[in-house]
């Protein structure tokens, strides 16, 4: 297969090895399954349950999903550790069992607003442990940058169908079923994913990045940045994570970038809802109805880069795309018109996932083996709470400009801040172009 040229659909779920092909492929049927049963219970089962069932409003909004938020930082935190330590054969289990029980206890508390946090804290733990999988293990299949582009565009791909099909089950459940009853399709979900991630095996050691000159992880990146590696690196779960971040000048600046910019989506969370009901006067089925727009977007998103040569695999590229989700978040809410806001959502959809495989590549190419849970469990911990922040400040800010007037806001600060990043830094981001340039064509003269 010719490195990085689009060859044909079948190129997508081929690589360069039997071996690899058939790990990819287990590794996205059970992101898929996983994904799709959260999806479904995040957009209905908890913020469905609060706003249409319990007649929530923003205050009790931003305290379930400020706690949703900080226990996904917690059980990022704490799988990541566990993934460096066990590995991903047995790390998908656990994160199932978590998930499978989170959904069974949400029976039993999610009938009242404080069983509602209790289940949505626990949810969030559980979910938290699970979205480490996708940001880490194509790290420990292939070292290739045109192959963990595409199995990362892979993961988006799967990932946005299960956005569109996700809320499409739920509000279908929800037509018959209380809402909280979405939660045992993501229990039934979450066991499937046990049939091909059973078989899910590392490819890579982290004993075997010693010296070797074809490893873009360390030898071509981290030399460069000065990331430090293996046993230099300290070993508390999020602190071995933030040593790595910090001592690599293209993920330093992934992470404040991205963080900066999350902070305004943290006021879509307990406002958005709000907005479909007071600002476009529609009911609980169109947070599934456009969510799955959203989702149909990221398919065509997932796809581009999916296909983009690997020299545009770099950081002032993820600025650009990042940029272009605030313009989208600006559209979607600055109209109070259904059909402006599904074309804000289809625009978000595109731009957002292409941001994902991006960021994820970018991550993966630049962290050692034996750090890469604890670094997307650190990345993980901050922009969750960049996006809790705002939760403490929305209600206040919808309360003097209105709930359309905070979310359009939101939308552009995260428009503004990649935006400037790029004016004012241009010079620096020229300089890490070239320089990750300059290691890939060793990379492939090696």
């Amino acid at each position: 297969m010719e490195k990085g040229h689009f060859s044909g659909l079948c190129d997508w779920f081929t690589y360069s090895t039997p071996e690899l092909t058939q790990q990819v492929r287990r590794f996205i049927w059970a992101r898929l399954l996983l994904y799709l049963g959260a999806m479904s219970s995040y957009f209905i089962g908890v913020m469905g349950t609060l706003t249409f069932a319990m007649g929530a409003g923003v205050g009790d909004n931003a305290i379930a999903v400020g706690l949703l938020n900080l226990c996904i930082v917690f059980g990022q935190i704490r799988g990541g550790g566990l993934l460096d330590r066990m590995g991903p054969h047995f790390y998908l289990r656990i994160a199932v069992a978590g998930l499978i029980a989170s959904g069974l206890l949400y029976q039993v508390v999610g009938t009242s607003v404080v069983g509602v946090y209790i289940g949505a804290a626990v949810f969030g733990f559980a979910w938290g442990v699970a979205e480490t999988i996708p940001r880490s293990y194509p790290a420990y299949l292939t070292d290739d940058l045109d192959e963990l582009k595409r199995i990362n565009a892979l993961v988006t791909l799967t990932g946005n169908i299960a956005i569109v099909v996700g809320p499409l089950v739920g509000g279908a459940i929800s037509l018959v079923a209380p809402t909280q009853a979405v939660f045992l399709f993501m229990v039934a979900c979450s066991a499937l994913a046990l049939i091909p991630g059973w078989g899910i095996e590392a490819l890579r050691q982290p004993g075997e990045l010693d010296g070797g000159a074809d490893n873009m992880g360390e030898a071509a990146f981290s030399s460069t940045d000065g990331a430090p590696a293996g046993d230099s690196a300290p070993q508390g779960n999020i602190s071995a994570g933030f040593s790595v971040i910090f001592g690599s000048s293209v993920l330093t600046l992934l992470f404040w970038a991205t963080l900066l910019s999350f902070m305004g989506y943290g006021a879509f969370d307990p406002l958005e809802s709000l907005f479909y009901r007071d600002v476009l006067n529609v009911g609980a089925e169109w947070m599934g109805w456009l969510s799955a727009l959203s989702g149909v977007g990221g398919l065509i998103g997932a796809a581009l880069a999916g296909v983009m040569p690997p020299r545009l695999i770099n950081v002032r590229a993820l600025l650009v795309v990042l940029c272009i989700t605030g313009l989208g978040s600006l559209l979607y809410v600055a109209t109070p018109f259904v059909l402006i806001a599904c074309v804000g959502q289809f625009i978000l959809g595109i731009a957002f996932s292409a941001f994902g495989p991006i960021k994820d590549t970018l991550v993966q190419v630049h962290t050692p083996l034996d750090r890469i849970g604890r670094v997307n469990a650190a990345m993980g911990a901050g922009y969750n709470m960049a996006g809790a922040i705002p939760l403490l400040c929305a209600p206040s800010l919808a309360h003097m400009f209105g709930v359309q007037g905070t979310l359009i806001a939101a939308g552009m600060l995260v428009a503004v801040v990649p935006l400037a990043i790029l004016v004012v830094r241009h010079r620096e981001l020229a300089q890490l172009v070239k320089s990750e340039r300059v290691a890939e064509e060793g990379l492939a003269e090696g």
